[in-house]
């Protein structure tokens, strides 16, 4: 049998003639490669039946078929909770290497346009008089809580398009490109005193039906380091 060159296909045209060849001259080539026979169409002649072995072998194949699929999701998702787990240490570094709010805010917006695509960036606090920093205080009648009053009384994250007004009030430096979609995530410890926003350009980037547990996490973390900064007594 011919040996493939380093630059040819992996799987190297063959001569029927030449495979029967080697299947002769090893005839327990199936026994050491199960998984050969497994993929071979082997018809057992039986007439206007179906033999009993043909829809073993059909379910087998079947069986096998659905467990490395199920084998390929178990990678992906362990994949993806791998990311997210480097995003989250990430995350923390940046916000422990702030030195005031203004830095945190900076290196935030950084962070999150680099690792999570996100083009845009809000976060606010009702305890502040003033904006610090970059945090935008915001007042109980003021347009940024109209704009999340079912995020302040829902006090999980909120994913999905943005209104024109929330784009407004919370994006009103976005220019000509405004987020098409956003995840709002609630800021506090005990109950709802800010909100972070994450907006996107991509209307598909953030979507209602998609977890929220990373953003949750993402959430303690920054509530934690804006304490730190604003003072444990404003939130």
């Amino acid at each position: 049998m011919s040996e493939p060159k380093a630059d040819q296909d992996p799987v190297p045209t063959l001569d029927e003639a030449e495979v029967a060849a080697y299947l002769q001259a090893n005839p327990d080539f199936l026994q050491r490669h199960p998984a050969v026979l497994e993929a071979l169409d082997v018809r057992h002649d039986t007439g206007s039946a179906v033999s009993l072995i043909e829809r073993q072998v059909a379910s087998l194949r079947r069986d096998n078929h659905d467990t490395h699929a199920r084998l390929r999701e178990l990678i992906d998702t362990a994949r993806d909770n791998e990311t997210r787990v480097q995003h989250l240490n990430g995350l923390a570094r940046v916000l422990l290497g702030a030195d005031d709010a203004e830095q945190l805010v900076t290196r935030l917006r950084e962070f999150l346009k680099r690792e999570l695509r996100v083009d845009a960036m809000f976060i606010g606090f009702t305890g502040i008089d003033a904006d610090v920093g970059g945090i935008q205080a915001l007042p109980r009648d003021g347009e940024g809580m109209q704009a999340l009053t079912n995020l302040f009384r829902r006090g999980k994250p909120i994913c999905g398009p943005l209104t024109e007004e929330q784009v407004e009030a919370l994006f009103a430096d976005a220019g000509d490109t405004p987020p098409q979609s956003a995840a709002l995530i609630p800021l506090g410890e005990e109950k709802v005193q800010g909100a972070l926003v994450l907006g996107s350009r991509d209307s598909r980037r953030f979507v209602p039906d998609m977890g929220t547990l990373f953003l949750e996490l993402m959430g303690n973390l920054i509530t934690a380091a804006c304490r730190r900064h604003l003072g444990s007594g404003r939130l």
